[in-house]
C-alpha cells in the first residue's frame, strides 16, 4: 500500500513536471535560506561551548561606581590568579592571557608584523583550561619555560612552511634571545570569544609579576569546582578588595576603602560564565567585540519567515490546482476510495516535494556558503556529518515543512464530493477563494515586514555613517608602530612628512577614533582624595587638533611656544559631569602618596564633545594628556586632494629612513572607526540578501 502511495505520488509529480519545478524552487530556497541562517544562529548560541569544562569556566570581571564613568571591565589585575589559587579552594585552576599590541617576528630576515589579535601572552595552565587543542606538545608544559611559543597550524605553514616548526626559533620584538617553538595547536574555532595564532609563555613577561591590584590589563579566568554555588561565590570575592585593594588604596590615597565607598565610590569583581560572554557581555576592553542577541532572535524569526512564506506559496499553487486534479478525487471516491488514504496520498507528495527541495536547498548551501561568509565576515562550515543530529534534523525540517505545506490542501482536496465534481458544480480555486485571499495577505504582510526591518536596519547604519562625529575621518592616514621611532627622532619624522605638499598635519598618539581609550582616575585639585573621577584617557602631541580637525571652543590646544609639558585639554561631556564653570586654569592632580610630590596637570584647554568610541554610546568625560617623549602607537596624517598613492610612497619612503627594522604598515582612520559598527553593517547586509529572495 506504501509502495503504492509512493509510486502513484511520484507518477504526478513527473506528469506535472512544470508545477513540481515551481514547488521545488521555491521550497529549496525557502530551506536553503533558513539553513544558512540557522548557522549562523547557531554558531552565535554555541560560542565556547567546544571547551570540555565549559560549564565550570568562568571570566572574573570588575564592576565600579566613579564619579564621570563606569568602572565595567573585562580585564582585572596581574596578581589576581595567584589570590585566587592561594585564597578560594572552590578554585581547581586558573590561567590569564594579555596581548600588548603589536609585535615584529622575525625568522632570520624574514619579517612579520603581527597584532595584538595574533600574539597573546598566557600562563602555564591555558591549555589546563580552555580545550585548544594541540596536536604536538603536552598542554602541561609547552608554555612552562620563558619564551616558549606555541603556534597555531595555520602559522606554523606560514612561518615554517612543510618544516617541522617545533624546536625552531623566533626572534619576537627586539628581544636579543631566541623564542623556541613549543607546541602545536588546531586553529582557533570561529565560535571562540578571543582568537589568537601565537601564544607566548607568560613567564617571559616582567610585569606579570606586578603586585598593583588597580592596574587592569589581564583577562583572569577559573575553573571552579563542580559543586560551587556561584552566587556565594561571587559574595566571596568581596573579601578579595579588602584584602588586597582597600590597602593599595589606604597607601596611595591616604583614605580606607570605607571612605572611598562612603564618597558614592564602589568597586568590586564578579564572575561571567565563559559561554555567557559573546552575547551577553559588552563589558570595556573586551578581548573581541561582542555579538547582539537581538540580532541573531531577528535573524531566527526572519528564517522561520522565510519558511513560511515558502509554505504559503506551496498551498496556494497546490489550492490554485485543486479543480485540475478534482476529477481526479471523483473517481477515486466512486471506486472505494476513502478519505485517510487520499489525505496520505496528497500528503506523501507534499513530502516528496519537501524531500527534493531539501536535496536541491543543500546544493545551493554548499555553492552560496563561500559568498555567505563573506557577505557575513565569519567562516562558518557546514558539514552534514560533522554531528550525529545534524542530518536527522534537517530530514525533520524537510518533513516538517512537506506536512505543514501540504496538510491544508490535502484535506480540502480529498473533502470534494464525487457528485459535485462529476456534475461541473465544484467552486474551488477561483480569485473569489477566501483561503487563497487569506494566504496572499499573510505572506506579504510576511514581506512587508522584513522589507520595513531592511529599511529600518539601512536607515540606521546611514545614520551612523552620516552622522556629524565632531572630527574629520576622511582622508586620514593612520602609521602604525611609530613608538618604535627614537623619542628624539620623532619630531624630525613628523617634520619631513609635512615637507610633502599633500600632507597638511602629522600628530602621533597613544589612541585614535575607534580604538579603545583607556579611563583612569583623576582628582581635581582642592578636592578630597575620596571624590575621584573616572576618565576616558589618551596621550597626544601637537597639531593633535588639526590633524583631527577638532574644534577647541574655550581656551587653546596644545602650544609649541608654551610650556605644556603638563598640561591636558578635556572635552565638554567632562565639564559637564564635572559641574565646572571656566574650567580653563584649573588643575588635576596626581596625588604622590608616601614616596613622592603630588603632580599637577593643568587645563589649558576643553575640546567639543567628538566621538572617540562607539556611536551606540553617549560621549564620556575624557582628557588629552599631553605626550612626552614618544610612546604612542599612531601617527595621523592629514591629507589633501593630492596623488594618494604617490603620498603613501613618499611616506614609506620617509619612514624606511627613520625606521628600517619594522616594516611600513598604515590603516585609515575612516576604516578603524566604521569597525565600530561591523555588526550593524553585517546585519543589514543579511537583511538586504534574504529581503530580496
Amino acid at each position: 500500500m506504501i509502495a503504492n502511495i509512493f509510486k502513484v505520488a511520484l507518477r504526478n509529480l513527473t506528469r506535472k513536471f512544470g508545477y513540481t519545478i515551481i514547488n521545488i524552487a521555491g521550497l529549496s530556497i525557502g530551506l536553503a535560506c533558513s539553513i544558512l541562517i540557522f548557522l549562523y544562529v547557531v554558531n552565535e548560541f554555541t560560542y565556547d561551548r567546544f571547551h570540555e569544562n565549559a560549564g565550570r569556566i568562568y571570566r572574573i570581571s570588575v564592576r565600579g561606581q566613579m564619579p564621570g564613568n563606569d568602572l565595567n571591565m573585562a580585564v582585572t589585575s596581574a596578581p589576581m590568579m595567584e589570590a585566587m589559587l592561594m585564597d578560594y579552594p572552590e578554585v581547581e585552576n586558573a590561567t590569564r592571557f594579555r596581548n600588548f599590541g603589536n609585535f615584529l617576528v622575525r625568522r632570520d630576515d624574514v619579517k612579520f608584523q603581527e597584532t595584538g589579535e595574533t600574539f597573546i601572552y598566557a600562563d602555564s595552565s591555558f591549555f589546563e583550561i580552555f580545550s585548544f587543542t594541540l596536536t604536538e606538545g603536552n598542554p602541561s608544559e609547552v608554555l612552562t619555560a620563558p619564551r616558549s611559543l606555541v603556534l597555531s597550524e595555520r602559522y606554523a605553514s606560514k612561518y615554517f612552511g612543510n618544516e617541522d616548526p617545533v624546536g625552531q626559533t623566533l626572534r619576537v620584538e627586539r628581544d636579543t634571545n631566541l623564542y623556541t617553538v613549543t607546541g602545536i595547536m588546531e586553529n582557533v574555532p570561529e565560535n571562540s570569544h578571543f582568537h589568537f595564532d601565537m601564544v607566548g609563555s607568560m613567564s617571559t613577561v616582567q610585569d606579570s609579576r606586578n603586585q598593583f591590584w588597580m592596574s587592569h590589563n589581564y583577562y583572569n579566568y577559573v575553573l571552579l569546582s563542580p559543586e560551587t554555588d556561584i552566587e556565594q561565590f561571587n559574595e566571596g570575592l568581596r573579601q578579595m578588595v579588602l584584602k588586597y585593594v582597600g590597602p593599595q588604596i589606604e597607601e596611595f590615597l591616604g583614605i580606607g576603602i570605607e571612605q572611598f565607598e562612603e564618597s558614592g565610590n564602589s568597586f568590586g569583581y564578579f564572575t561571567q560564565p565563559i559561554t555567557d560572554i559573546h552575547l551577553h557581555s559588552n563589558l570595556q576592553y573586551e578581548a573581541e567585540a561582542n555579538g547582539n542577541p537581538v540580532y541573531v532572535y531577528i535573524f531566527l524569526v526572519i528564517a522561520i519567515l522565510i519558511l513560511t512564506i515558502a509554505c504559503i506559496n506551496f498551498m496556494n499553487l497546490a489550492t490554485a490546482r485543486a479543480t485540475t486534479r478534482s476529477r481526479e478525487v471523483g473517481l477515486r471516491k466512486v471506486v472505494g476510495s476513502r478519505k485517510g488514504l487520499l489525505v496520505g496520498q496528497f500528503l506523501t507528495e507534499s513530502i516528496v516535494l519537501s524531500l527534493f527541495s531539501l536535496i536541491v536547498a543543500l546544493l545551493i548551501v554548499y555553492l552560496a556558503l563561500p559568498y555567505y561568509n563573506n557577505l557575513i565576515q565569519l567562516d562558518l562550515d557546514f558539514d552534514l556529518f560533522a554531528h550525529a543530529y545534524t542530518f536527522p534534523l534537517l530530514l525533520a525540517m524537510a518533513l516538517f515543512v512537506g506536512l505543514i505545506a501540504g496538510s491544508y490542501p490535502a484535506f480540502v482536496l480529498a473533502s470534494f464530493q464525487p457528485k459535485a465534481v462529476l456534475k461541473g458544480e465544484l467552486q474551488f480555486g477561483s480569485s473569489r477563494s477566501v483561503l487563497r485571499s487569506s494566504l496572499v495577505v499573510v505572506q506579504f504582510a510576511v514581506a512587508i515586514v522584513i522589507l520595513l526591518g531592511t529599511v529600518i536596519a539601512n536607515r540606521q547604519l546611514n545614520y551612523m555613517r552620516t552622522k556629524d562625529l565632531g572630527f574629520e575621518k576622511g582622508n586620514r592616514l593612520v602609521i602604525n608602530r611609530t613608538n618604535t621611532i627614537r623619542d628624539n627622532s620623532i619630531e624630525a619624522f613628523k617634520q619631513e612628512l609635512q615637507q610633502h605638499a599633500n600632507i597638511s598635519s602629522a600628530s602621533n598618539s597613544t589612541h585614535i577614533p575607534g580604538i579603545n581609550f583607556s579611563n583612569n582616575v583623576h582628582w581635581l585639585e582642592g578636592q578630597d582624595l575620596s571624590n575621584t573621577i573616572l576618565l576616558w584617557s589618551a596621550y597626544a602631541t601637537y597639531d593633535y587638533d588639526k590633524a583631527l580637525d577638532l574644534n577647541i571652543v574655550e581656551g587653546r590646544y596644545f602650544d609649541r611656544t608654551m610650556d605644556d609639558s603638563m598640561a591636558v585639554i578635556i572635552n565638554e561631556a567632562a565639564v559637564r559631569s564635572l559641574a565646572m564653570e571656566d574650567p580653563v586654569g584649573k588643575r588635576f592632580m596626581e596625588p604622590g602618596g608616601p614616596d613622592r610630590e603630588t603632580i599637577y596637570y593643568p587645563i589649558v584647554g576643553v575640546v567639543e564633545d567628538f566621538h572617540f568610541a562607539s556611536m551606540q554610546d553617549d560621549i564620556q568625560p575624557m582628557i588629552i594628556h599631553f605626550m612626552q617623549g614618544n610612546f604612542g602607537n599612531y601617527t595621523v596624517l592629514e591629507l589633501g586632494g593630492g596623488n594618494i598613492q604617490e603620498t603613501i610612497d613618499y611616506v614609506k619612503e620617509t619612514w624606511d629612513k627613520f625606521q628600517p627594522v619594522y616594516p611600513f604598515e598604515y590603516t585609515w582612520l575612516d576604516d578603524e572607526f566604521n569597525r565600530l559598527f561591523d555588526s550593524e553593517v553585517r546585519t543589514g547586509n543579511i537583511l538586504l540578501v534574504f529581503s530580496i529572495l
